[in-house]
């Protein structure tokens, strides 16, 4: 006699497999149906960015904007093309369903650095639109030139720091040129700005893009008179629409009226002391701060942004940071920033200044860099935070009592860079709720 059992078991597995048939065909109309379409179907958005290496704030913009692309077009193709894809995809692997990483554009760019030297975006323009003059990349041109849109994340990577990079936007015009892509930038660093002709390459790009749009009154300047462009600040500004965790640390607080340290070693070549230049002046600064400010070790708390480059200053410090807690990039990136408690920050670091005064919290910026960093704090300044910023080590400054952001200049900053991003994807009524 044959049991229950036995006999349902086809019964379930039929079942099975007819669920398994329903929810492919619904899943199947809905890609084709015209909600599928506005979510993005049929979509291939190709985003360039400097990300992997890995930088706090250039993870956070490209994540930002996934996340973004996530909610707004879930069923679009979205390619990054960064200088490190096997990094960024480790860090962003959860950040968008459909999600491919590459480094065709950057590739390209790297290599005409050293073998074009004179206008190394010449070559990389035609190389972007003929697969015979870097046969290896032929699949990722390819999908390149597939692009409905090319949209070019922030930062500042792009200005005398890092001139080979405007190889990166003449390429992208000349792709949507022939593709007729929809072409985008969006908060980008010009300052210090390209000069001759590597200048005139990248305002002639620019001509071609729908969306220009610059983090600071210095580069908006810079494009007055030559291309239209918008001032929507920083990406960055864009995670705190909606925002998602980790952003800021929801366990473990640092010490009440303690401080939070965020100090380069990269890049700071020009700072000055009474004593020193480089990493010793910045070092010596903020020993001297801690000990005008009455701060024990036990109460700092050190935060990463750059793995490695971040460490030099902490190490230098030494003993004066006995007891302080210290939190690596993987503790940031997974866990968020340790702001919003009220602490006093002192950074070199641009994304942390932003991202902590926006959670209330006061600090000093010290600008490790002139006239690079000095453009980048300043904007913030300029947009609202209540910081103080520091030019040199040659004194020591008061302690701040701020709230960095208020309210209102936050929602300010945040509203700006939503509706440049809504005005690159648009939205229709039936998604309105998405924004």
């Amino acid at each position: 006699m044959t049991s229950r059992l036995a006999t349902s078991r086809p019964l379930f597995r039929t079942a099975g497999i007819l669920a398994d048939r329903i929810g492919t065909a619904v899943r199947h109309r809905t890609v084709d149906s015209r909600l599928g379409r506005e979510m993005g179907t049929g979509e291939v958005i190709y985003l360039v960015a400097p990300a992997g290496h890995p930088n706090y704030g250039d993870e956070l913009i490209a994540r930002t904007w996934l996340r973004h692309l996530a909610r707004m077009r879930p069923n679009a193709t979205v390619v990054l093309d960064c200088h490190s894809p096997g990094t960024a995809t480790t860090l962003l692997r959860d950040a968008h369903p459909n999600m491919l990483v590459v480094d065709t554009l950057w590739q390209l760019t790297t290599y005409a650095a050293d073998a074009e030297p004179q206008a190394p975006w010449e070559w990389v323009a035609a190389a972007a639109l003929d697969t015979g003059l870097a046969p290896r990349l032929t699949a990722g041109v390819d999908l390149l030139n597939s692009a409905t849109t090319i949209h070019l994340l922030g930062g500042g990577y792009l200005n005398t720091v890092w001139p080979h990079h405007v190889s990166l936007f003449v390429a992208a015009a000349a792709v949507a040129g022939r593709s007729g892509a929809r072409l985008a930038s969006t908060g980008q660093g010009l300052v210090p700005a390209l000069q001759g002709r590597a200048w005139a390459a990248l305002t002639e790009a620019f001509a071609g893009f729908d969306v220009v749009d610059v983090r600071d009154t210095a580069s908006y300047d810079a494009l007055d008179g030559v291309v239209a462009a918008r001032h929507s600040g920083d990406d960055a500004w864009l995670a705190l629409h909606r925002p998602r965790p980790p952003l800021y640390r929801s366990t473990d607080p640092p010490a009440e009226n303690g401080v939070v340290l965020c100090l380069q070693s990269d890049l700071t070549e020009r700072f000055t002391g009474p004593r020193a230049t480089g990493v010793e002046a910045l070092a010596d600064f903020v020993r001297s701060t801690l000990d005008a400010w009455d701060v024990p070790g036990s109460a700092v708390t050190v935060v990463e942004g750059i793995p490695g480059h971040d460490n030099e200053v902490p190490y230098l410090l030494g003993s004066r940071l006995a007891g302080a807690t210290v939190l690596n990039f993987r503790d940031v990136w997974s866990d968020g920033l340790p702001a919003g408690h009220r602490n006093t920050w002192i950074s070199t670091r641009f994304h942390p200044h932003l991202m902590a005064a926006a959670a209330g919290d006061p600090g000093v910026a010290v600008v490790a860099m002139p006239g690079y960093y000095s453009t980048k704090h300043r904007s913030l300044i300029e947009a609202g935070s209540d910081w103080t910023v520091v030019d040199s080590g040659t004194s020591v400054p008061e302690r701040p009592r701020g709230h960095g952001f208020d309210a209102v200049a936050r929602e300010r900053a945040v509203a700006a860079k939503l509706a440049t991003a809504v005005d690159i994807y648009p939205v229709s009524p039936v998604l309105a709720h998405r924004i």
